[in-house]
């Protein structure tokens, strides 16, 4: 890899954690979805400091190429990402199901007292 293009690794990702930082500071991303990215991050950070990693993971996984790899790992990186979105969307589809049975139990419970309430008036 030529230092260039390392140089240029290293300041994409600097900028891409600076970027994830304030995103969490200004509660536009939270902590529990900040963390894939992080660590996403930090592998980055890893094979731009430290190239020989890539060939050495490369070896272990018996690729033939690096770039295939990379996107290898991107690509699960990607369904780890959906999978855990997938699991959000489930538990406010749960959260939601339970707020409009609340919701619905209490539209009826005002009913009811306004029903008595009518009665109460008419009985006086």
């Amino acid at each position: 890899m030529s230092p260039l293009f390392q140089t240029l690794l290293l300041v994409g990702d600097i900028i891409f954690l600076l970027l994830i930082f304030v995103l969490v500071k200004r509660n536009r991303l939270s902590v529990r979805f900040s963390l894939p990215w992080l660590g996403l991050s930090v592998g980055l950070l890893i094979l731009a400091i430290w190239p020989e990693v890539a060939k050495i993971l490369r070896g272990i996984l018996q690729v033939e190429v690096v770039s295939n790899m990379v996107f290898i790992i991107l690509f699960c990186f990607v369904l780890l990402v959906l999978l855990i979105l997938c699991a959000v969307v489930s538990d406010y589809n749960d959260r939601i199901k339970r707020l409009t049975q609340t919701n619905a139990i209490l539209e009826h419970r005002v009913r009811q007292l306004e029903q008595q309430n009518m009665q109460n008036k008419t009985n006086k």
